[in-house]
């Protein structure tokens, strides 16, 4: 099973299989707390950003990434005004707001945005790769698909039969335009 993030196309790569996927930088920033004013996780897929709050009140956002494929986690100005930008458009109070801490990560980011799932062409070697920047917010069903997918011995689940390896090559892929930080 190939669970990684951030280093999938090159783990793939070990294994003999071509990958369609590329690594980019990705950032999160997190806020002074707050009084609760924000219970779901609330994302624009125009703005390319989500926000939401944790349960010490502090606001955390990201989405997006840098434009261009990196294996850096290093943040980047760059992208962290535009995310700030983004986060005060869709609430305008955080304007005001004391910036506590950032981060950068990598993700792995497939053409169509959405995850390779199921099958691979090594035999007995499954896939869940290329989540983006979504990934962590799927992580229940993926775990629960995957592991029917395990346990019967190959039979792809019906969830995660468009999210196959081969849709690259058919040109069979799934639409995730509007993917709440996709970079496009």
């Amino acid at each position: 099973m190939q669970a990684v993030a951030g280093m999938s196309s090159q783990m793939m790569k070990k294994a003999g299989i071509r990958s369609p996927i590329q690594t980019f930088p990705l950032q999160a920033m997190v806020t002074q707390p707050f009084k609760p004013f924000l219970d779901p996780l609330v994302s624009s897929s125009a703005l390319h950003c989500y926000v939401q709050q944790t349960s010490r009140g502090e606001v955390v956002f990201g989405g997006g990434s840098d434009p261009y494929p990196l294996f850096n986690s290093r943040s980047t100005l760059d992208l962290k005004e535009s995310l700030l930008a983004h986060a005060i458009e869709m609430f305008p109070f955080l304007a005001n707001a004391k910036l506590m801490r950032q981060w950068a990560g990598i993700t792995d980011m497939t053409p169509d945005y959405s995850p390779i799932m199921g099958l691979s062409p090594v035999r007995n070697y499954y896939l869940d790769a290329g989540w983006g920047t979504w990934g962590f917010k799927a992580t229940p069903i993926c775990g629960k698909t995957m592991a029917e997918l395990v346990a019967s011995g190959g039979k792809v689940p019906e969830l995660i039969r468009p999210f196959a390896l081969e849709r690259f090559s058919t040109f069979q892929q799934v639409n995730e335009m509007g993917a709440t930080a996709a970079s496009h």
